[in-house]
C-alpha cells in the first residue's frame, strides 16, 4: 500500500504522518464505542441497575424479617448486635447489602448520579410492596401516593441519556469507554 501511494519501496515515518495516523486511529476506535459498542453498554447499564435494585430490596427486607425476629435492638452495648448477627436473615440481608453497595459502585463508575439514584429508586416501590404483602405492614394513602409519584419520576428519569458527557482520560482525549 506505501509502495502504490509513494512510488517507492520505503516510507518515511516523519512526526506529521504518526500525528496523522494516530488522529485516524482514535477517531476510529471513538467510533467503533459509539457505534458498535453502545449496546454492550447499555446492557451492561441495565444489568447493574437490575442488579442494584434487587439486592436492595431483597437486603432491606431480609434485614428487616430478621431483625423482627431478634427483637428491638435499642443499646449502645455491641452485644444485642453480635446476637442479631447470627441471625441467618440478618446475614443473608448484609450480604445483599454488600452487594448493593459493589453494584452501585460500579454503576456510578459508568454513569451519571443524576440518573442512577432516580432510576434506582424503583426499588422504593418495590420495598413498599413487599412491606404491604409480605410483611403485612400498614401503607397509608399518603404513601401510596408517594409511591406513585416515584414510578412518575422514575420513568421520566428512565427515558433520558445515562451519561450527559464522556469522561475523558488525561492521556488522552478519548471517552473511558473508548481507552479501556
Amino acid at each position: 500500500m506505501g509502495h502504490d501511494r509513494a512510488d517507492c519501496d520505503e516510507l518515511g515515518l516523519t512526526r506529521e504522518l504518526t500525528a496523522r495516523i494516530e488522529s485516524r486511529l482514535s477517531t476510529a476506535t471513538l467510533l467503533g464505542v459509539l457505534n458498535n459498542r453502545s449496546r454492550p453498554l447499555r446492557l451492561r447499564t441495565r444489568t447493574l441497575i437490575a442488579l442494584l435494585v434487587v439486592s436492595n430490596v431483597l437486603g432491606h427486607f431480609s434485614l428487616s424479617r430478621g431483625l423482627h425476629d431478634v427483637g428491638p435492638l435499642v443499646s449502645f452495648a455491641p452485644r444485642p448486635y453480635l446476637h442479631a448477627l447470627l441471625n441467618p436473615l440478618v446475614v443473608a440481608g448484609v450480604a445483599l447489602l454488600m452487594v448493593w453497595l459493589i453494584s452501585q459502585l460500579a454503576l456510578l463508575s459508568r454513569v451519571d448520579l443524576s440518573y442512577v439514584l432516580p432510576v434506582t429508586s424503583i426499588s422504593y416501590v418495590l420495598t413498599a410492596l413487599m412491606g404491604k404483602f409480605l410483611l403485612h405492614e400498614p401503607v397509608s394513602t399518603e404513601r401510596w401516593i408517594g409511591i406513585g409519584l416515584v414510578v412518575v419520576g422514575v420513568s421520566l428519569v428512565a427515558r433520558t441519556v445515562p451519561r450527559t458527557a464522556p469522561v475523558t482520560y488525561r492521556s488522552r482525549n478519548l471517552p473511558y469507554e473508548a481507552a479501556k
